[in-house]
């Protein structure tokens, strides 16, 4: 049904169906706050790239970084932990390659995968930015709507943060001031069917950190400001963020939500870091991708993934 190589998927709605069913039997049984052991991947928003998710799910790091063109008796995808910060969907334009190949590997290999929600993961935004109509052009109107319908039914099921080691905490968008204790996130009743009706959950999904050109960004004191920029949610500085780890016995936040030019980007004196893991996103810039390795001893290391053929670059963070 799904292929680990570039090629036009086509799907019954009654394949589509039965994944989805069997994906969201097991988001079901998942806390809102999943936890993963080292070492694993984390990776960023997707956002339809299916070539670059494939590359992705074949990479190794150390003197082993390689993507599927280079042929091995085991894939990393069949040996390694991922950890996903959601947006798997809109923009680009294989969504449903994306999707299906994820809730797949979740299926295939239950602990092995941890799926994270992203705000395109909410009915709203992915009716309005290409996942809804990528599926109405692949399906055809009725069903193309109704296999719509059960991914969003799915999607309200996932988990809305993760825990890595007890030390890594990763969401797609950012802190929260709701988020007090990680007792908050595993208090999160699920299914979200509208994310508006939980504002932890809803900054868990959507939240920024200030921008460094912000008079607020280097405030002393923790500062949780509106987004104005998304129109929902919030925005918060460094302090926030150090006072967040701190608080919560961390030592990392990472999270997706935003492009950067180089696929990542630090932020609080390196507390938190930001992955995008969309190579030149939308084909409309030259931006890099990333992922973020932990190992088992909680190094950390971060790919790079270039927007061209075989281009993986590799730089290392010791945390």
């Amino acid at each position: 049904m799904v292929a680990f190589f570039f090629v036009q998927q086509v799907y019954t709605p009654k394949e589509l169906h039965e994944l989805v069913k069997l994906t969201m039997a097991i988001f079901q049984k998942e806390p809102s706050l999943a936890t993963m052991s080292p070492p694993c991947t984390v990776v960023g928003d997707i956002h339809g790239q299916y070539r670059d998710l494939i590359r992705i799910l074949n990479c190794r790091h150390g003197n082993d970084v390689r993507n599927v063109e280079r042929h091995e008796k085991k894939f990393g995808f069949a040996s390694t932990r991922f950890m996903f910060l959601g947006d798997f969907v809109d923009r680009g334009s294989h969504s449903v390659e994306c999707i299906c190949l994820v809730f797949a590997l979740k299926v295939l290999f239950p602990s092995q995968y941890v799926l994270l929600r992203g705000n395109h993961e909410t009915k709203a935004i992915n009716f309005a930015y290409g996942f809804r109509e990528e599926l109405l052009n692949k399906l055809g109107a009725k069903d193309g709507l109704d296999v719509w319908e059960h991914f969003n039914e799915a999607f309200s099921w996932m988990p809305v943060a993760g825990l890595i080691g007890g030390k890594i905490l990763c969401m797609h968008g950012g802190i929260s001031p709701y988020l007090t204790s990680l007792n908050d996130i595993k208090n999160i009743q699920r299914p979200i069917v509208d994310i508006n009706d939980n504002k932890l959950a809803l900054d868990l999904l959507w939240s920024d950190p200030l921008d460094h050109g912000n008079v607020h960004a280097i405030n002393e004191n923790p500062q949780f400001l509106k987004n104005a920029l998304r129109g929902l949610s919030c925005t918060f500085n460094e302090q926030a963020v150090k006072e967040c780890v701190n608080k919560l016995n961390i030592q990392l936040v990472v999270r997706a939500h935003q492009m950067m030019e180089n696929g990542f980007k630090f932020y609080a004196d390196r507390k938190l870091i930001t992955i995008f893991s969309a190579p030149r996103y939308m084909n409309e810039t030259e931006n890099k991708g990333a992922i973020l390795k932990v190992s088992e001893t909680g190094a950390v290391s971060i790919i790079t993934l270039k927007a061209r053929k075989n281009g993986v670059g590799l730089f290392f963070l010791l945390l």
